[in-house]
């Protein structure tokens, strides 16, 4: 797959636009259409902001190997990463690993649908607090990463755990395959910084952003975000938070924050952004205390690959991402064992073979 922004110039000649024109109505400056123009590929609000503009669709400003079995990758780039046509393609290549994989499953899994007739916060907190129940996290505290990644299953959405080839530079992007909803998870996340992305590509494929029709903008991203804000950090616990280090200096402030992230497994900017909704003359300074807390956390592959027991392995892929682990056990029989390395990412870190053959005696068990 190749961005072909080359296209913009037909489309802008096609409907008397000018560049500045366009720049004007996307809501970006000039040099950011010559950007895309030239080989960027636009943030996700604004691919869907021109499709819609030009009235065409995505895979339109893609080249023509272009396999729509696969939807364009959806991403939330770490920090200030810009996706490249690089990023996209790397992406997709990934992703097409699996594409005989779900072509070949029957029972793809039906997944909700949330629509919204306003994108306010009553409605994000509506949804928050629907998905919390689903998730099953009855007390008003975070959820820690089993219980977010209980979350997906809960909504029919298969995960995969990958080490991200270096172009891709997100912590985890969301795209269908074969009709499958699919959040691709990158191993060397750390599991601090990857319960809200996880949450925020969630909350996009029950709203079924892919569709132009969805108005996948800026509002959309917004509003998905604050879903997946009020599912990590219900108000109750922020108020909790919030009346325990009022009035405390700046340095015991970090510290009970300290507390509060390890005991309930998030980072002291989600939490401190959370309580800065509420008190908007909140402005502790928590960046540097907050990357070295992330510090005593294991990344999502350090605890996948914590041993070099295949069964251990099968055991932990199994129970936080059952809908695809079940998607390999229906297939297992026919599943080579480089074909099965491939598609798990295992090829240089377990015996191969050994995971097979656990998978099978899983499979066995459960008949």
């Amino acid at each position: 797959m190749e961005w072909a922004g080359g296209k913009i110039k037909n489309l802008i000649k096609e409907n008397n636009f000018s560049i500045v024109k366009l720049a004007e109505k996307i809501g970006v400056s000039r040099q950011t259409v010559n950007d895309w123009i030239n080989g960027q590929v636009p943030r996700g609000n604004h691919l869907i902001n021109l499709c819609k503009l030009f009235k065409v669709n995505p895979d339109f400003f893609f080249s023509k190997d272009y396999d729509n079995s696969i939807s364009v990758p959806v991403h939330r780039t770490r920090r200030t990463a810009k996706v490249t046509p690089a990023m996209q393609k790397d992406a997709l290549k990934l992703a097409g690993i699996y594409e005989v994989l779900f072509k070949n499953d029957a029972n793809s899994s039906v997944v909700p649908v949330v629509r919204v007739h306003s994108r306010t916060d009553e409605a994000a907190k509506k949804i928050a607090g629907e998905l919390r129940k689903r998730a099953g996290i009855s007390q008003d505290l975070p959820p820690d990463y089993e219980q977010t990644f209980s979350l997906l299953e809960q909504l029919g959405i298969k995960v995969i755990f990958r080490y991200f080839p270096e172009k891709i530079k997100a912590y985890a992007f969301y795209t269908k395959i074969h009709g499958h909803r699919v959040v691709f998870v990158n191993n060397s996340t750390n599991i601090i910084d990857l319960i809200f992305p996880v949450l925020h590509e969630a909350v996009h494929a029950i709203r079924d952003e892919i569709q132009i029709n969805d108005a996948f903008d800026t509002e959309e991203e917004n509003f998905c975000n604050n879903v997946a804000n009020n599912i990590q950090f219900p108000d109750e616990y922020v108020h909790m938070v919030y009346d325990v280090i009022n009035g405390l200096s700046a340095g015991a402030q970090v510290n009970k924050l300290k507390i509060y992230g390890k005991t309930y497994s998030h980072a002291l900017f989600g939490i401190a952004k959370q309580i800065k909704t509420i008190d908007p003359d909140f402005n502790l300074k928590i960046g540097g205390a907050d990357s070295n807390f992330k510090k005593g956390f294991h990344t999502i592959g350090d605890i996948l690959f914590a041993g070099d027991d295949p069964r251990d392995y099968v055991t932990k892929i199994s129970k936080l991402s059952p809908l695809f682990t079940s998607v390999i056990l229906n297939q297992i029989d026919s599943i080579t064992n480089r074909k099965l390395g491939e598609i798990l990412g295992i090829e240089s870190v377990l015996d191969i073979k050994a995971v097979k053959d656990e998978l099978i005696r899983m499979k066995k068990a459960a008949s």
